[in-house]
């Protein structure tokens, strides 16, 4: 049997995701959190006055500790999706922070010209705490500013190999399946699909960035502790994005020379974030200089718009890992959608089978070629939409003069949180929005599907935040499955409990025990 988890301690002192918690000592973090969220409790007077107009929990009036109780408990995307449920579609989590699934006045948030502006929740989101990303970035001409130097790499338009990298990629993913992980009828080798999915989907990343993936499909094993770290660290992190005091403090104590070398990631590091760093700061000394190299990946279209080394290598970061991860919980969710709805596993499965008896997909399918198949294509659509696979608040601070929503007053400096999950169950998708039912986009009426539609790609983000991985994402959906189903039958070995999925504003899915076995010809 390959090894199921890496071996390796992971240093709990050393976090991934954000530089300013970046690698405290967990049991301090631990401690500083409890004291400054109990200092953050708000006066009565604001408690029962500021947003006295919108229902919520009747102890987030007073204090973020409601915020960070419903963090940790690893399942906030359905907490958030109760709480508009029952409150209404804006809602009252914390003293100043409102929760909302209402797709109009989520559009109206992000829209291009919107005076809503990125709240002090993405400065969390910053690996290294003086330099910004394009996550993190607040100021609106410097974003846009990023999103144009960075967008033809995302797009594919600077990598002319990008399909070809993704179909290399996803070809070395199924020959590992065939050769190590076929059952039969003489015996069962169940194996952990989450984890292997995850894998694949850094070394997609990590070769459209350098030219060559970490290799973690190759090891089955991963390499450096890389998403350890990351499981590890952000249940502890994702509360600096809550607790704004603590994540100022330790902004400032990162630039005290030796308390900054326990706080941030070091080139030198042999695990996690760091070391990924030294790996990303290798390549990139050799495309600057007067030796440089030119190649046509991620990386060289980052830097021949203008990117410096240092900015290349926290948006290389970055993307690591946001793109790994959000993907992989994408693929995920639909493949244990997929075969647990055995209607839905056959009516796809007869739509791959005829179209590889009529010539009508190569191998591996092209992009084009899996977008005429409409049945895919549903089940691409319906399965974001049932499984959003990330459910960050993202706030955003109402405009200095305020806002009304609905005719009530939001005043000015108030956090908006966006809920992800709840808004992908509105009324729109008809009376049975819980439901992963793909036939709902294969319907006649254009207008409804383009109302759909348009709160179906909220999950992407809208406007000038529209996230940029989009094309990268979809051509990894529109090949996996079909490359996997016209090969392979896959069961859940325990459909009782197929898996264990956490929410920490990003999903960790584990024990996602799988049987494969190679399909006959069809």
């Amino acid at each position: 049997m390959p090894k199921e988890q890496a071996t390796g301690e992971v240093s709990l002192s050393k976090t991934l995701l954000l530089p300013l918690s970046a690698r405290p000592i967990e049991a301090l973090v631990a401690i500083l959190c409890i004291l400054l969220a109990v200092y953050t409790i708000d006066t009565f007077r604001t408690g029962l006055f500021h947003l006295q107009h919108f229902r919520g929990p009747w102890w987030s009036r007073y204090t973020r500790l409601w915020i960070c109780k419903t963090l940790a408990s690893g399942n906030s995307a359905q907490i958030f999706v109760d709480i508009n449920k029952k409150y209404g579609p804006v809602a009252r989590i914390g003293p100043n922070n409102l929760i909302t699934d209402d797709p109009e006045f989520t559009r109206r948030i992000l829209a291009a010209r919107s005076h809503y502006t990125r709240g002090p929740w993405f400065d969390s989101i910053k690996i290294n705490p003086h330099i910004s990303n394009i996550v993190s970035e607040r100021h609106p001409g410097k974003h846009n500013h990023l999103r144009y130097q960075m967008s033809a790499g995302y797009a594919g338009k600077d990598i002319p190999d990008l399909e070809s990298t993704i179909d290399e990629r996803i070809v070395d993913f199924v020959r590992r399946i065939e050769q190590d992980w076929l059952s039969t009828v003489e015996g069962t080798k169940s194996f952990d699909i989450a984890r292997r999915i995850q894998y694949l989907t850094v070394d997609i990343i990590t070769h459209l960035s350098f030219g060559k993936p970490l290799g973690f499909v190759e090891a089955d094993t991963d390499k450096f502790n890389f998403l350890a770290t990351i499981e590890t660290q952000l249940p502890i992190v994702q509360h600096f994005s809550v607790i704004l005091e603590l994540n100022t403090w330790l902004s400032r104590a990162a630039n005290i020379k030796w308390l900054r070398k326990i706080l941030v990631p070091s080139h030198t590091d042999k695990t996690g974030i760091g070391m990924i760093m030294g790996l990303s700061q290798q390549v990139i000394k050799t495309r600057f200089g007067q030796h440089a190299e030119k190649k046509k990946d991620m990386l060289g279209s980052f830097i021949s718009r203008g990117l410096d080394a240092t900015e290349v290598e926290m948006e290389i970061s970055i993307s690591l890992v946001a793109g790994s991860d959000t993907t992989a919980t994408a693929m995920r969710s639909m493949l244990l959608s997929l075969i647990s709805n055995p209607r839905v596993y056959s009516r796809l499965i007869e739509e791959i089978d005829g179209a590889v008896a009529r010539g009508a997909i190569s191998s591996p399918i092209t992009e084009e070629e899996a977008k005429r198949l409409p049945y895919l294509q549903a089940v691409i659509k319906e399965g974001l939409r049932r499984f959003p696979p990330i459910t960050q608040l993202r706030e955003r601070m109402v405009p200095p003069e305020g806002d009304w929503y609905n005719g009530t007053f939001v005043p000015g400096g108030t956090f908006v949180g966006l809920n992800a999950w709840g808004l992908q169950l509105n009324s729109v998708f008809g009376d049975d929005p819980e439901v992963f039912r793909p036939e709902r986009w294969l319907i006649e009426d254009k207008e409804r599907l383009q109302k759909m539609g348009q709160v179906q790609e909220l999950i992407f983000g809208y406007g000038t935040t529209r996230c940029l991985g989009i094309p990268i994402a979809m051509m990894n959906l529109n090949k996996i499955f079909v490359e996997l189903f016209r090969r392979f039958d896959i069961q859940a070995v325990n459909p009782q409990k197929p898996w264990t999925s956490i929410c920490y504003g990003i999903f960790f899915q584990k024990d996602f025990n799988v049987r494969i076995t190679r399909r006959a010809p069809a």
